[in-house]
């Protein structure tokens, strides 16, 4: 995560920005000795187990192992980026960011949001800012009245408006270009954001969002960075569709240097704490949706903006909770909706459940009709994502009244496995399948990979100029470093045993010997890690670290460290058994023979205890 920026520059961050007045911004602190003590904003509690050590430029919670340096409390927070949090902090204390780091990263690729430099993206935050205001106010006046009763006729208090931050673009061709100029605002910074377009028959430029209800987006870190206008009903004496028709029902404001409408979601930023506290998200489609079932009392409510999920807002929702629940329209297009945010957040490794509403319900009709205590109850109903797309598959296939039923439903599926990374969770929804169709798991496999053979496949662009990736630190070596950070009774098991025999990676071998010699508490612990991805992986798995009784568990992991060293042994003997053949080495093969047998009977052994 580290090799976008050069250590020395993250060095001086981490230096310059106190971690006690940064945390402090978030967290009431009280000095308990040479620490700080304060309530954990990553998990509810009552009394104070989160801990700031200074000296230490280090936190770390006892409660729910939350801990790190200064930058991973702003990731954690905000749910930034690794290359995001380092921007914070560099800007917080007046650093100037490297555009170019060393060795590639974020910012060697073609520029896109949260990429440009830091002038284009002050001049759009504060061009937003002033169109922001400028609608919240026009909200509010008399020309305002007609969106104002139609918020009230879908239902959505005042309160809950100024919450949101929800606007009027006035029905008037030069409401915000006259704001704009009277403010002495940037006409070429909002042409350049979108929010007004240069006339084509003359000198001038004309408002983009006329009598439409205005949504501002917002960035994690609370900027408005762009807008949704979703058109009123009635007449308009400016907004007009193509042939004189009905306007569109939405309208975005397009991409800039701070937007990109497929890596952000509407409403995450008010949503992050509710996201945390529920340990899930609810995926809705529409802007009005969101804010009703917000209102209602679920807050950890989220929605694409105009387009359907993408990869990167699951990744993004992935830094915040592992579970989502979609809940769509009820009718013909929200269940397809439904069933392409099922396949792809399987492929990112998000894991989604289906809640099913009645045809021509929507969420917002659904939690205005029946209360949150009614949705509550479509929720707990809901079913996981790849069971939803087994229903939908068999369905539509037949799939139970013939083979041929069967094969339709195994190749509408097959590009759906085919795009989930996780190797584990793959054979297991082949298993599910399998299991439904009463299957062989291994037919179901190889049918499904004979599918994705015959589609053309993409040819992989060539990846120029970068280093050749270090093999990554196995599984197992993560978990026993994060057992030895922990738990200090581990680290003696270590010593005494003499598990660093079994530890592969060089860097995980040198880390586990190091911890092992500590006799202080995790925070010490976690202040040893050397600064790169090892660390970074084990502060992001920290909150799932739970371990009730870590002698067992260090057993369980000799054992898998001694499986796969007997694995090792038994590839080698495999190739020397290849060489021995080609050289008609006889005795070599017979000796190698003996010895195969002894370690697949050690494995067999090893096997049968895990």
């Amino acid at each position: 995560m580290s090799g976008s920026f050069d250590e020395a520059f993250l060095g001086e961050v981490r230096e310059r920005n106190d971690i006690v007045s940064v945390i402090g911004d978030y967290v009431t602190l009280r000095k308990a000795g040479t620490s700080f003590k304060g309530l954990c904003p990553f998990h509810g509690e009552k009394t104070p187990s989160f801990h700031v050590h200074p000296d230490k430029r280090f936190f770390y919670c006892f409660g729910c192992q939350t801990g790190g340096d200064v930058i991973t409390f702003v990731r954690e927070i905000n749910g930034y980026s690794f290359p995001e949090a380092v921007r914070h902090l560099a800007e917080r204390v007046g650093m100037t960011v490297p555009e170019r780091p060393a060795h590639g990263g974020y910012e060697a690729r073609p520029p896109k949001a949260g990429t440009a430099s830091r002038e284009a993206r002050d001049s759009t935050y504060a061009i937003n800012r002033i169109a922001q205001a400028f609608y919240a106010d026009a909200l509010e006046a008399m020309e305002g009245s007609r969106c104002r009763e139609y918020l009230t006729q879908r239902g959505v208090e005042r309160a809950t408006a100024q919450r949101f931050g929800l606007g009027y673009a006035p029905d008037r061709w030069d409401g915000l270009v006259s704001a704009l100029q009277r403010d002495s605002g940037d006409l070429k910074a909002a042409e350049a954001v979108g929010l007004i377009v240069r006339r084509a028959n003359g000198p001038g430029f004309y408002d983009r969002f006329r009598n439409r209800l205005m949504f501002p987006i917002r960035s994690l870190a609370g900027e408005v960075i762009g807008f949704s206008g979703r058109a009123l009903p009635g007449e308009s004496q400016t907004e007009k569709g193509q042939d004189g028709g009905a306007p569109a029902k939405y309208v975005n404001s397009p991409e800039s240097p701070v937007y990109q409408k497929g890596d952000n979601l509407y409403g995450l930023h008010d949503a992050r704490a509710a996201i945390r506290k529920a340990s899930r998200a609810l995926l809705v489609e529409g802007n009005l949706d969101l804010v009703s079932l917000s209102q209602s009392g679920l807050e950890e409510v989220v929605a694409p903006l105009g387009t359907a999920l993408t990869a990167t807002q699951c990744r993004l929702l992935k830094r915040f909770v592992p579970r989502v629940v979609a809940l769509y329209d009820g009718d013909g297009a929200g269940r397809a909706a439904a069933s392409k945010a099922a396949a792809l957040a399987l492929a990112e490794g998000l894991a989604i459940e289906i809640a099913t509403l009645p045809d021509g319900e929507d969420p917002d009709s659904y939690v205005k009709q029946h209360g949150k205590a009614g949705l509550d109850r479509v929720l707990e109903k809901a079913i996981p994502g790849w069971d939803y797309l087994l229903d939908r598959a068999f369905a539509e296939t037949r799939a139970f009244e013939n083979v041929q039923g069967a094969k339709a439903a195994i190749e509408r599926l097959a590009p759906v496995l085919a795009d989930i990374q996780d190797g584990d969770s793959r054979t297991l929804y082949e298993k599910r399948l399998a299991e439904m169709l009463r299957m062989d798991p291994a037919e179901v496999a190889q049918l499904a990979r004979a599918v994705v053979r015959k589609q053309p496949q993409p040819r992989p662009e060539p990846v120029v100029g970068r280093p050749a990736p270090e093999a990554p630190i196995r599984e197992v070596e993560l978990r026993l470093v994060e057992l030895l950070v922990h738990y200090p009774l581990a680290r003696a098991l270590y010593l005494g045993r003499d598990a660093g025999a079994l530890v592969q990676s060089p860097l995980a071998r040198r880390v586990c010997d190091a911890i092992a010699e500590l006799e202080g508490d995790a925070v010490e612990a976690l202040a040893a890690l050397p600064m790169g991805e090892l660390r970074d992986r084990v502060l992001r798995r920290m909150k799932a670290t739970r371990i009730d009784e870590p002698k067992s568990y260090f057993e369980g992991l000799m054992n898998d460290l001694r499986q796969d060293e007997v694995e090792r042994k038994l590839q080698g003997i495999r190739a020397d058994d290849r060489r021995a053949y080609l050289g008609r080495d006889e005795d070599t093969v017979i000796q190698d023979a003996f010895e195969k047998i002894r370690l697949q009977r050690q494995l067999e052994s090893l096997r049968k205890r895990g």
